[in-house]
């Protein structure tokens, strides 16, 4: 990782004498990503806002790859964004949309990302206009809720969230998906609201 990190850190001062900025956040946007990846821990909390910036550095990314056919609209308030939530379960939700979602649409792929709060829980949502997620995963994804048991070998990034969620707060959270229509997908993660040191923290951990 130290390695990585440093290369990167010289290729981006390299593209910085060179006054190369796209190839400069291209660069930034990645080592954002890699940093996020690399220290990751299941029972890691962090800021939502902090998860927003990985997946921004994502979608910065993609938005690289496919230009004017990807949008994206984010909707949630400052006061939800300094929430903590499970490290790392935005960005595989994101990538998932994209790659499984928009990308193989001929006209443009639409990313929206919104944030919710009730009484007692956070509600976090990816929607996209892509082609729709599969019943089989929507159904292995409720398997997952009733056993805990995983069998796909693909998609293992959201099953993955799914499995976290249900093993830091219970069958009554998670991650739920609803096909819309005409098409796309919409994927929420819900988790419980309380109020910690840090100001609204998800969870038991402190």
């Amino acid at each position: 990782p130290h390695f990585l990190n440093n290369t990167l850190e010289m290729m981006n001062w390299q593209a910085r004498m060179n006054n190369d900025i796209e190839v400069c956040k291209m660069i930034e946007s990645l080592g954002t990503v890699l940093d996020s990846s690399m220290n990751r821990r299941n029972d890691r909390l962090v800021r939502l806002a902090d998860e927003l910036r990985c997946g921004d550095a994502f979608l910065y990314i993609m938005s690289m790859r496919f230009g004017q056919r990807l949008k994206v609209e984010r909707n949630i308030d400052e006061s939800l964004q300094q929430i903590y939530v499970p490290q790392l379960i935005l960005q595989p939700l994101l990538e998932n949309a994209i790659v499984h979602g928009v990308s193989e649409l001929k006209e443009t792929g639409m990313i929206a990302v919104t944030g919710k709060e009730t009484e007692d829980a956070i509600y976090i949502t990816v929607k996209d206009n892509g082609n729709g997620m599969p019943e089989t995963i929507i159904r292995q994804l409720e398997e997952i809720r009733e056993n805990g048991i995983l069998k796909e070998k693909e998609h293992i990034g959201i099953f993955n969230i799914q499995q976290r969620l249900l093993l830091l707060y219970g069958k009554e959270y998670g991650l739920t998906v609803e096909r819309l229509k005409p098409s796309g997908t919409a994927v929420t993660i819900c988790i419980p609201k309380t109020k910690g040191e840090k100001g609204y923290e998800s969870g038991n951990y402190r």
